[in-house]
């Protein structure tokens, strides 16, 4: 017995709670321990024999006797959050746990008082930080909802106007065009000598550029602004027929193999025309001179998707130059050995990524090229 109350009295001397124990006939301390006096200021000898509501635990005599009943019937009360304030006159905020247990036959009152204002204070600037927080977040969607709106409609005018510039720009130059052809054809080698003729033909072709590049800048602003819904399509049927569609000048002459069956997939079947349009013109002109192109294509199916192979005999690509090539305007070669817009693979990557699919390559300058399309199987 004597071994528990030292244990005890150690414990109680060394919590870092504060304790009081009461009388529950009185209702008066009888003892406290030390953290309970450092918390409240007051020395030893001036808590005992006082009330709860004499050192600022409760609020007065009457809630000190309303708190007594409660833990005479329960034998226990709590309060989660409670003031006090301290001999000196600072609030403290804490929480008070009350019990009301028999110890050698004799009623005593234990409370236990946890000194919770550093907690409640960090709570408070928590909330105060959310709160901040929160009205910021609250600002800034407002913000950027406002941009956005903005933004949209200043896209879709530039939109609007990049299209009906292009659309506009096209009739004078297929005017340039005819008339230069109507001049070569009329008037070579009546009134026009070899230097004229060339001049009429560098007109003519000149224009010619310009509307392929008008045409895929049209390509890729439709890319961009038309719905893609993405359906099953039949990938086979679909890359015949533009292979038939293929001008019979780039096909002249090359040779164009669909190696097994391609599967049907999942995408749109325009963004998936622009895609294998300009990869075949592209395997089909990017050929060293006097060279016969060469494009197979075939495809490979794994864990619900096909990834499409289209691998041409061209001059290649080189490692440092992969990532270029997918870029608006990127060109590798001068124009003046192979004729492009350097727009058509922006326009196939740009497509890609509108049905959610995959584009890679495989190449190295002078073995050719292959590119692939990743989808999911239809």
């Amino acid at each position: 017995m004597r071994a528990s109350e030292i244990r005890y009295r150690r414990l109680f001397e060394a919590a870092r709670d504060g304790i009081l124990i009461l009388d529950p006939s009185t209702r008066k301390i009888t003892d406290a321990n030390p953290f309970m006096t450092e918390l409240l200021g007051y020395r030893h000898e001036e808590l005992l024999g006082k009330e709860l509501w004499e050192i600022g635990l409760l609020q007065d005599e009457r809630a000190s006797q309303a708190a007594f009943r409660e833990l005479q019937t329960n034998h226990f009360i709590r309060y989660e959050d409670l003031p006090l304030q301290t001999k000196a006159g600072q609030s403290r905020e804490v929480e008070f746990v009350s019990n009301l247990y028999d110890e050698d036959g004799l009623e005593v009152i234990q409370c236990n008082i946890r000194d919770i204002t550093e907690r409640k204070r960090a709570e408070r600037e928590l909330q105060a930080a959310k709160d901040v927080i929160s009205r910021h977040a609250s600002q800034l969607e407002a913000l950027v909802n406002e941009r956005t709106a903005e933004l949209r409609e200043t896209v879709g005018e530039l939109e609007a106007f990049s299209y009906s510039v292009s659309h506009d720009m096209r009739a004078p130059l297929r005017a340039m065009q005819g008339y230069a052809n109507m001049l070569t054809e009329g008037y070579a080698g009546k009134r026009l000598d070899a230097r004229a003729g060339d001049y009429l033909h560098r007109i003519s072709r000149a224009a010619l550029r310009m509307d392929n590049l008008i045409l895929d800048v049209l390509s890729y602003t439709k890319v961009l602004r038309a719905e893609a819904p993405m359906t099953r399509v039949n990938l086979g049927r679909l890359t015949c027929d533009l292979i038939e569609a293929q001008s019979p000048t780039a096909r002249s002459g090359a040779e164009i193999l669909i190696e097994g069956s391609l599967p049907p997939v999942l995408g749109n079947e325009a963004l998936l025309t622009q895609c294998i349009t300009n990869l075949l013109s592209n395997a089909l002109k990017f050929v060293s001179p006097g060279t016969i192109p060469r494009v197979r294509i075939w495809a490979e199916t794994a864990r619900g998707e096909a990834r499409v192979w289209f691998e041409d005999n061209g001059i290649g690509i080189a490692p440092e130059n992969h990532a270029r090539i997918f870029r608006m305007f990127e060109r590798i070669h001068p124009a003046s050995e192979y004729e492009g817009t350097g727009i058509g693979l922006t326009i196939v990557r740009k497509a890609v990524e509108r049905m959610g699919a995959q584009i890679g390559l495989q190449s190295d300058l002078g073995k050719g090229s292959k590119f692939w399309i990743q989808l999911a199987k239809g």
